[in-house]
């Protein structure tokens, strides 16, 4: 430990060891401006302070600070008694991100408490380590959804083909629709024939959220095989957030055969699902799309107005290009 010689850095450690906690909490806040060395180890001490304010301020100090100096004491933290200064410690590892902070957080798994192990996981997640790999497949059936849901996050910036089955698996039977949510999430690393099956279900899923993931997925990797249930989603789906996820997906594919579904899409009551449809129709991009786009010009929204522009411009140019 530091003597605390500097004359700054010793009258804070003075006031930090006063007995009244308002001074406490001062001497936290003047942290920032003293030596670094020292001013670790002050701020260290703090976040065990015996007063919940000054514990809170401590951990908002964290910020203030290069996490490095502090891995060993934050991977401590993770298990304080105060939530502010758990929460705290968990985002400044995650944040981290350094491959030296690996070993301290792979053996603080040992912990038993959920908030530390998704904390953890979180932060490993960052770091895209295989080591990290048999450590999350042995949380994937975690009693606690957060910890399922971290664990599929560590498998999934591996980006990794071995880890497609546990995600698959796991994106249409884990009982927590978050977790769910983030399994199809991960999948979109995947050539489409590997995960078109599973991200297609996803579009059937009991709740929204996945169903909108899912959505989201198939459009980032542009299948195919999932226009039909695109196009399902888009008019049936109860969420409009859904049909809007969907129509966008359907733009990103480009298929024609996806008009029709846009077209009911474009005349919805509500504006995001018309825009959604009307931006869809000009990526496709194809003359059968231009009565969507014509009726849009005349829209209440200027906002889907100045897409229909867009989209008829996009359509004109792609007419032009065949034609020349």
């Amino acid at each position: 430990m530091s003597d605390y010689s500097n004359p700054l850095s010793g009258s804070l450690a003075e006031r930090l060891r006063d007995s009244d906690p308002g001074i406490r909490r001062v001497a936290v806040l003047d942290l920032v401006d003293s030596p670094e060395e020292e001013a670790v180890e002050l701020l260290i001490a703090a976040l065990g302070d015996e007063d919940e304010a000054v514990r809170m301020e401590a951990a908002r100090m964290i910020d203030e600070f290069e996490p490095r100096d502090m891995m060993d004491a934050l991977v401590g933290a993770l298990t304080s008694d105060d939530q502010n200064v758990r929460n705290a410690a968990a985002n400044a590892l995650a944040d981290l991100k350094d491959d030296d902070a690996a070993p301290a957080l792979i053996e603080a798994l040992q912990e038993s408490d959920p908030f530390v192990l998704a904390s953890i996981l979180r932060s490993l997640k960052q770091l895209r380590l295989k080591e990290a790999r048999p450590h999350a497949l042995r949380f994937l059936d975690h009693s606690d959804a957060n910890v399922r849901r971290e664990a599929v996050g560590v498998l999934g910036y591996l980006q990794e083909n071995e880890n497609l089955p546990q995600l698959i698996s796991i994106a249409g039977t884990d009982a927590d629709p978050e977790v769910r949510r983030a399994a199809i999430g991960t999948l979109v690393y995947a050539d489409p024939g590997q995960v078109e099956k599973a991200l297609i279900n996803g579009l059937s899923d009991a709740n929204w959220l996945v169903r909108s993931e899912a959505a989201k997925s198939i459009g980032r990797l542009g299948v195919a095989a999932a226009v039909d249930s695109l196009m399902t989603a888009v008019t049936d789906d109860a969420m409009w957030q859904v049909q809007e996820k969907s129509a966008e997906a359907l733009g990103k594919i480009g298929l024609a055969a996806a008009l029709p579904a846009l077209a009911k899409c474009a005349s919805d009551p509500i504006s995001n699902l018309r825009k959604a449809a009307v931006a869809a129709t000009g990526e496709i991009a194809r003359p059968e799309g231009m009565p969507i786009v014509e009726e849009a010009l005349n829209d209440n929204d200027p906002d889907v107005r100045k897409l229909a522009r867009w989209a008829k411009a996009k359509i004109e140019s792609n007419v032009a290009g065949i034609g020349g």
